[in-house]
């Protein structure tokens, strides 16, 4: 059995919101408005009465002109009123969806967000749904408008003389196999061109971010080729798609609004046997001029359910995605310890980055977890930070499954410092209060003070008004992690993460941003991903990840002892430190 196809416009009214019930006025203007638009055609269908009957005079003359320009008016002031009521009811659909998308973003698995490129969203929250704003604001309230004035008209030429209004119409099943054409492989080829599209816009952004490292390595010919491809695929499904349409669509609107293929000739033989006077004849000719325009309107309306649902698809497929389901009340808490038990994760259910992990963290202490690159330690951070849910066993954190505790709780608990943490193109000190939206100025320039980088924005054109530009762009990398660490330590939670926090700094910062971290966990439950041993030597335990398994854990001395792949990467540290003393950098590649 088929699926039942899913109606699109019952799908958009789904966000109406406080809209609702408003769009059946909207309709009833677009009708009326239509109605009076069939007023000029009638009127010259009486005008030529007159004349044929020879009591035309210049003052019926003027009240039929008079009339149809009524008609005119009124058709222009319903139709406006409708469109300004759609078009309101349009944009709050809009609105409501666009809402909707940012909503659902803050409760799909961060994994999600990460992993898709910005140029995806963007093409979801600005292109796909920008694309559905005419035909709420216009086909909607318009559609049965075109078929209720049409129909009065048609209806008004089967009183005049049936045969005439049999031929009138003669001209749309001519069409039909026009229109037919038209929209064979439509969908298809309406898909490819939404996706061609997104992929365009993905790789536009990849390319603009990644100038600079473009240029610096002179990959400029194969990333330009990548984005230039894109465009070629968009360019190409495009013209795949009205290359479909354009023969199609010219024959349907030459043959269907030709009404006077059937109504003329048949119209002259009625006539000429005196079956039919001629007024009839003439206003047989004239009306079905005015209707066709409406009900091409009409025909043309399956095309936009179509552009609808292929517009609507990703939105729709983007707000499927599994939540990450937390309660509202909060969870007790006894402690801030962590405790995996055969935890086990994949991301987007491809490769398991982690296999049945299992271990625990005491209140108060440190705990550090190494590891070669793409071991999946940063993984296990993120876990305990509630990016992502576990695939299997059980996470806890305060002795409570970390699944029972809300987002809100468990984000009050916990300062998340990563390598690369994003400022906000706001002033620095903006960026600073996110970690408490309470804090005064004073107690802004406290935390900056323990972070280290207080002197270093007061030396800033504007001070703690300088805006730190697109994604903290106008700071240095350790000036910016340290401004991370100061809102961190706003916070005044009780875990402290760091994710590789000094990955990115230079040597003078990292010593800065070493002396803050101190500051910031000061008392805390600390759980440090590092790349550089010599961080985390003294750490009360420390864990030893390869290939997603614990492979060792213990203090540095036990792992020295035991661990052979944590000795080797202890031995790379300290001769890096050592080359380094020697006035070389190496230090700052690990």
């Amino acid at each position: 059995m088929k699926p039942k196809k899913e109606n699109a416009i019952r799908i958009l009214f789904q966000f109406v919101g406080e809209e609702k019930g408003k769009m059946t006025l909207s309709v009833i203007f677009a009708i009326l408005g239509e109605l009076f638009g069939m007023l000029p055609f009638l009127t010259a269908a009486m005008l030529a009465n007159e004349v044929y009957a020879k009591t035309a005079s210049l003052s019926k003359a003027v009240f039929w002109s008079g009339l149809a320009i009524l008609g005119v008016v009124f058709r222009t002031v319903l139709c406006a009123a409708s469109s300004k009521r759609s078009h309101r009811i349009a944009f709050t659909i809009l609105k409501n969806i666009r809402r909707t998308i940012a909503d659902k973003m803050k409760r799909v698995p961060m994994g999600v967000m990460l992993e898709t490129p910005s140029g995806a969203f963007k093409t979801l929250m600005v292109d796909n749904v920008g694309k559905l704003e005419d035909s709420v604001a216009h086909m909607i309230p318009e559609a049965p408008s075109q078929i209720a004035a049409p129909f009065c008209c048609i209806l008004l030429i089967f009183i005049l003389d049936w045969r005439m209004g049999l031929v009138s119409l003669v001209t749309i099943p001519l069409g039909i196999p026009f229109i037919m054409g038209m929209m064979r492989g439509y969908s298809e080829k309406m898909e490819l061109y939404l996706r061609s599209g997104k992929e365009m816009n993905a790789s536009l952004v990849e390319y603009v971010g990644g100038i600079q490292v473009i240029k610096a390595f002179g990959r400029s010919g194969e990333s330009y080729g990548k984005f230039s491809d894109s465009v070629h695929f968009f360019h190409d499904s495009t013209i795949a798609w009205w290359k479909q349409c354009w023969f199609w669509m010219a024959a349907v609107k030459a043959i269907i609004p030709s009404t006077m293929l059937g109504t003329l000739p048949a119209g002259a033989w009625l006539y000429m046997n005196g079956e039919i006077s001629l007024p009839v004849y003439i206003s047989c000719i004239i009306i079905p001029l005015g209707f066709i325009a409406p009900l091409m309107k009409l025909a043309f309306g399956s095309e936009q359910l179509t552009t609808i649902m292929a517009n609507l698809q990703p939105i729709r497929e983007f707000l499927a995605i599994k939540e990450q389901s937390r309660p509202s009340e909060k969870a007790a808490l006894k402690d801030t310890s962590y405790s995996f038990e055969n935890v086990s994760f994949s991301y987007n259910d491809s490769k398991k980055v982690l296999h049945n992990i299992s271990f625990s963290t005491a209140s108060g202490t440190m705990t550090a977890i190494v590891g070669p690159s793409g071991s999946g330690k940063s993984t296990i951070a993120k876990l305990m930070a509630g990016f992502w849910d576990a695939d299997s066993g059980v996470l806890k954190y305060g002795s409570e499954d970390i699944k029972n505790i809300p987002f809100e709780q468990l984000m009050g608990e916990i300062s998340y410092v990563a390598q690369d943490n994003f400022l906000f193109d706001m002033s620095i000190r903006e960026n600073i209060r996110m970690g408490n939206p309470m804090a005064n100025n004073e107690e802004i320039e406290q935390a900056a003070k323990a972070a280290n980088c207080h002197e270093f924005i007061l030396k800033l054109e504007h001070g703690y008004d300088t805006l730190a530009g697109d994604a903290g762009d106008r700071l240095s990398g350790g000036e910016r992690q340290r401004i991370t660490i100061a809102r961190a330590m706003l916070k005044k939670s009780n875990v402290v993460i760091l994710d590789e926090a000094t990955a990115y700094a230079d040597p003078e910062s990292e010593a800065l941003i070493q002396e803050a971290v101190g500051r910031l966990v000061s008392g805390k439950t600390l759980i440090v991903v590092a790349h550089r041993l010599s961080t985390i030597q003294y750490a009360d335990q420390i864990l030893v990840i390869d290939h997603g398994e614990i492979m060792a854990r213990g203090t540095q001395k036990e792992l020295l002892d035991t661990c052979t792949l944590y000795k080797t990467m202890w031995e790379q540290n300290i001769g890096s430190v050592d080359y380094t003393d020697k006035g070389g950098d190496a230090a700052c590649l690990l």
